[in-house]
């Protein structure tokens, strides 16, 4: 299946990383510091990937420019709490990116994260060293835009029916779809086997550990 590709991409959060419940936690406290409803754990689920300010925006609508600023900056603030080490990587995150990186691979992140906030990410799990490309979401349009993927694959001299999209989230697949690109999605993060299979992906895994056995 992977064989197939030269530039395989991944989402980071519920992907690579084992963050979405510390990513709901965090938009949940949010709410209740601005004193508004409490969103479901599943509609913050369904907004990972998306920038801060546009997901802050689409969880709740209606708030005014001096809230969703506020709001952003509290989320920053109550996600860097918590340090990140390499404990909050998938285990079989660094034995496949061996692997892929072992075959020639070229790899690269798409994540809805802020750079900032990826350089942490990629720093504290000790994983950047596997990755040719970044893109985040306050640089290039997030997700499901396909311009991450567009500028990847133009950075990195790769046609799109040599890439591949790996991601724990609808908007990822949207994304990859958009794109042009075959995707995979992985169940170990936003959204379920039934929601991820809706934007026929090529496979949808359990762990990251099928894309080097299958």
């Amino acid at each position: 299946m992977i064989a197939d590709y030269d530039l395989i991409v991944f989402d980071w959060d519920g992907t690579i990383v084992d963050s979405i419940d510390w990513i709901v936690d965090c938009i949940r406290q949010v709410s209740e510091q601005e004193n508004l409803d409490k969103p479901s754990k599943q509609a913050c689920k369904d907004i990972i990937g998306l920038s801060l300010t546009n997901a802050m925006l689409t969880l709740f609508p209606g708030i005014t420019e001096e809230t969703k600023i506020s709001m952003v900056n509290s989320y920053r603030k109550n996600y860097l709490a918590k340090p990140i080490t390499t404990k909050d990587a998938f285990l079989d995150a660094l034995p496949v990116l061996e692997n892929l990186k072992n075959k020639r691979k070229i790899l690269a992140v798409a994540t809805g994260k802020g750079q900032a906030g990826l350089d942490r990410g990629l720093d504290g799990t000790n994983l950047r060293v596997f990755f040719d490309h970044l893109r985040c979401a306050d640089t290039v349009k997030s997700k499901p835009s396909p311009h991450m993927l567009f500028d990847i694959m133009k950075e990195a001299h790769i046609a799109p029916e040599k890439t591949v999209m790996i991601g724990d989230s609808t908007l990822d697949l949207k994304m990859a779809n958009n794109a042009g690109v075959a995707s995979i999605g992985v169940t170990t993060g936003a959204h379920s086997r039934e929601m991820l299979s809706e934007y026929a992906p090529i496979a949808c895994i359990n762990n990251l550990m099928e894309l080097i056995e299958r």
